[in-house]
C-alpha cells in the first residue's frame, strides 16, 4: 500500500491511497483512489472549491502459464468539477512590462463576479434560455473499464492487448475575460443601484455540454531475430468512438477591482445578468470518429557502430454525423424522415460524413563515432484529416490533408560525469485549423466580437541541448537551452464586425503569439543521507502579445524548489515551494489589439490576463506499507 496527503497554504489538499496484493491462485487485486479540494489561490466568493477531483479505480489482475501470462481488468470512476477563473487586471506599459492596478495583487485577489455562481444561456438547439449553476455546470462524469494482455510465447515472441470501453459525460463552464471598457451607462447591481464606475470587465461565458461513448483497442506482436539484430514489432488499432458537445455562450459584466459585483442590465422592470446570448456563433456537432490503421516497425543493430530504426503506419478514418453548420436559421434536420423541418428557434442541423487514408512513417538512425560519442538524426511524417471538433462551428471546415513534417539531428556524448543531446529540428504542420474569436472596440466605447474560421500554417527551426551533469556524488545538475523562431505561415484574416468594420491582415511570416524564441530550464539537486534539496529554474523570452507582433510582455523567470526527507523506508516528507522569489507577473493577450498595427492608444493601457503562479508552499507526507 501507499498514502500520500498533500496541503498548501491556500487550503487546496490532495490525498491519494492504494492497496494492492494478492487473493491466491495467481489473482491479485489493486483499489485506489485520489482526491482533491482546491479553493485555488484566490478564493472566490462564487465557488468555494475551483477544483473537486473524485477518482476511484479497482482492479484485477491474474498471472498464469508459469508467469508467461498477464490478464488485467481495471475499472475508473472519476468526477471533475472546475471552476476556477485565473484573471487579473493590470496596466500593460507599453515596453513590454506591466504595473499593478490599484494594487490588485496577481493570483490571491479575487477577479470575478461575487453573485455569478450561476449563469445563463440560450441553448443552441432549442432556443431556450436555461438558468445553470456554476458548479453544476462545470461537472465532468466518467467510466472506464480496461482490460490488458501480456503474453510471452516460447519463441520469445511478445503479445500486448490493451482495450479500453469509455463512457463519458462532459459539462464545462468555462470563463474568458475580453476587454476592459469605459462604463457607457446602463449597468445597475444587484439591488437596481446604479453602477457609476470608470470601468466595466466583459466576460465570455461558455457552457459545453457533451458526451463520449468510446472503444479503443490496440494489439501489437514483438519479438526479435535469431540473430537478435532485429527487433520488430507489427500491430493494429482499432479506435471507435461516438461523441456530441454544444457550445452556448453569453457575456456578463462585473466591476474592475478585488471581489468585484456582477453587473446587470435592464430590461423592462427586470434586470438581467447578462449583455448578450450566443454572439457570435455557437458550436454543435453529434457524430462518430472510427480510426483503424495497421502499423510496423524495425530497430535493426547494422554493426556495433551504426542502429536504425525504421515504422510505418497506414490509417482508415471515417468520420459522420451532424453538425449546425451555416444554413438559414430556423430549420433543424429530421433523421427519421431525412428531411428538414422549420423552427423559430435553435439552428439547422446538417449531416457531413467524409473517409480518408492517412500515412505516417518515422526513421531514425544513431552512428557511433567514438566511445560514449556520436550522432543520432529523426525524420517523422504524419498526415492528419478533419476530426469532429473541426465540424462545431458555422463552417464546414477544410479536408485538405494536415501535413506535419519534423526532421531533426545533432549528437550524443555521454561520460562518466555528463550526458549530453544537442539537436537542430525543422518542424512544420499545413492546414492548422482554428475558430478563433476577435474584438473590437467602437468608437462609442463599446465591445463587438467577429468569430471566424482559420487556417495557416505553422513553422519552426530550433537548436535544443540538454545536458545531466553529475559533478560529484549526491550532486547532479540538469540544463536544458532551446533557441526556436515558431512562426505563421499563409495566415490571412478577413472579415467584417457587426458594425461594419472591416480586418484585412497578413500574418505571414509572424511569430506565433505566446511563444518564446529562447527558452532555459536550469534543475541543480544534492542528495546526502536521507535528505534531497533541489532547485528549478525556468526562462521564457519575450512573448508576442497579439498576431501582428506589435505588442509584446518582457521575458521572465520562473522559480521552484523542494526539499526531501525519509524518515525512513515507509515515510517519506517533501516540502515543495513555487515562486521562490514571490514574482508577479502577467501573461495572456490584449483581445481589441490582436489585429492592430498602430500601438499609440496602447500606453499604460488597462487590461486583463492570466497571470504566472503565485508564492506558494505545500507540504506532503508519502507512507508504503
Amino acid at each position: 500500500g501507499i498514502a500520500n496527503y498533500q496541503l498548501n497554504q491556500f487550503g487546496r489538499q490532495a490525498f491519494d491511497v492504494t492497496l494492492a496484493g494478492p487473493i491466491g491462485k495467481g489473482f491479485g487485486y489493486m483499489v485506489s483512489s485520489h482526491q482533491i479540494w482546491d479553493p485555488g489561490s484566490a478564493h472566490l466568493q462564487a465557488a468555494r472549491l475551483q477544483n473537486r477531483t473524485q477518482s476511484y479505480k479497482l482492479g484485477i489482475d491474474k498471472h498464469f502459464n508459469d508467469n508467461r501470462g498477464y490478464l488485467q481488468l481495471l475499472y475508473q470512476y472519476s468526477r471533475y468539477t472546475g471552476t476556477s477563473s485565473a484573471y487579473a487586471p493590470f496596466i500593460f506599459v507599453g515596453d513590454g512590462s506591466v504595473k499593478k492596478y490599484n494594487g490588485f495583487k496577481f493570483g490571491t485577489d479575487s477577479y470575478y463576479g461575487n453573485e455569478a455562481s450561476s449563469f445563463f444561456y440560450k441553448d443552441i438547439k432549442t432556443g431556450e434560455i436555461v438558468q445553470k449553476d456554476w458548479k453544476d455546470g462545470a461537472t465532468t462524469d466518467n467510466h472506464q473499464l480496461t482490460f490488458n494482455l501480456d503474453y510471452r510465447f516460447h519463441g520469445g515472441q511478445q503479445l500486448n492487448v490493451s482495450s479500453k470501453l469509455k463512457s463519458g459525460d462532459v459539462s464545462m463552464a468555462m470563463n474568458a475575460v475580453s476587454g476592459i471598457v469605459n462604463n457607457p451607462g446602463g449597468f445597475f447591481y444587484a439591488d437596481g443601484t446604479p453602477f457609476t464606475g470608470n470601468k466595466i470587465q466583459n466576460r465570455w461565458m461558455m457552457y459545453v455540454p457533451g458526451f463520449e461513448r468510446s472503444w479503443m483497442t490496440t494489439a501489437i506482436l514483438s519479438g526479435k531475430t535469431t540473430n537478435q539484430k532485429h527487433s520488430w514489432r507489427i500491430g493494429a488499432n482499432f479506435w471507435w468512438s461516438r461523441s456530441g458537445v454544444q457550445q452556448s455562450n453569453s457575456i456578463m459584466a462585473h466591476e474592475v477591482k478585488p471581489n468585484p459585483a456582477q453587473l446587470y442590465v435592464r430590461n423592462g422592470t427586470r434586470l438581467l445578468p447578462y449583455m448578450a446570448l450566443n454572439p457570435g456563433t455557437g458550436e454543435y456537432y453529434d457524430g462518430h470518429d472510427v480510426k483503424t490503421a495497421l502499423f510496423i516497425s524495425d530497430d535493426w543493430d547494422v554493426n556495433k557502430y551504426l542502429w536504425m530504426s525504421l515504422g510505418a503506419r497506414l490509417e482508415y478514418n471515417a468520420v459522420g454525423g451532424e453538425a449546425a453548420l451555416n444554413q438559414p436559421t430556423g430549420a433543424t434536420y429530421n433523421s427519421r424522415t431525412m428531411g428538414w423541418s422549420l423552427k423559430s428557434s435553435g439552428v439547422q442541423l446538417n449531416r457531413f460524413a467524409g473517409d480518408w487514408l492517412n500515412p505516417a512513417l518515422t526513421y531514425r538512425l544513431r552512428y557511433k563515432v567514438l566511445k560514449g560519442f556520436g550522432v543520432d538524426g529523426e525524420y517523422v511524417y504524419v498526415r492528419q484529416r478533419p476530426n469532429l471538433q473541426d465540424y462545431a462551428g458555422a463552417e464546414l471546415p477544410i479536408t485538405s490533408p494536415v501535413n506535419i513534417n519534423m526532421l531533426r539531428g545533432g549528437i550524443y556524448w555521454n561520460t562518466p560525469w555528463m550526458k549530453l543531446v544537442s539537436q537542430v529540428s525543422f518542424i512544420t504542420q499545413t492546414n492548422y485549423k482554428s475558430r478563433t474569436t476577435f474584438y473590437h472596440t467602437t468608437a462609442l466605447g463599446t465591445e463587438e466580437s467577429l468569430t471566424i474560421p482559420i487556417t495557416n500554417n505553422v513553422q519552426t527551426i530550433g537548436w535544443t541541448t540538454d545536458a545531466v551533469i553529475t559533478p560529484f556524488k549526491g550532486a547532479v545538475l540538469h540544463a536544458l537551452l532551446t533557441l526556436q523562431n515558431p512562426q505563421y505561415k499563409k495566415f490571412h484574416i478577413k472579415g467584417t464586425y457587426p458594425s461594419g468594420a472591416t480586418v484585412d491582415v497578413n500574418l505571414n511570416n509572424n511569430t506565433v503569439t505566446a511563444m518564446s524564441k529562447t527558452l532555459i530550464e536550469l534543475d541543480p539537486s544534492y542528495s546526502f543521507a536521507q535528505w534531497r534539496v533541489w532547485l528549478s529554474f525556468r526562462y521564457f523570452s519575450k512573448q508576442y502579445i497579439n498576431k501582428t507582433n506589435t505588442l509584446h510582455f518582457n521575458g521572465h523567470w520562473e522559480s521552484f524548489g523542494g526539499i526531501n526527507y525519509a524518515l525512513n523506508s515507509k515515510v517519506n516528507f517533501a516540502l515543495n515551494v513555487v515562486n521562490i522569489f514571490n514574482q508577479s507577473g502577467a501573461t495572456g493577450s490584449i483581445s481589441a489589439a490582436d489585429l492592430v498595427t498602430d500601438t499609440s492608444s496602447y500606453k499604460n493601457y488597462l487590461m486583463s490576463g492570466s497571470y504566472i503562479r503565485p508564492f506558494e508552499v505545500s507540504l506532503s507526507t508519502t507512507i508504503n506499507f
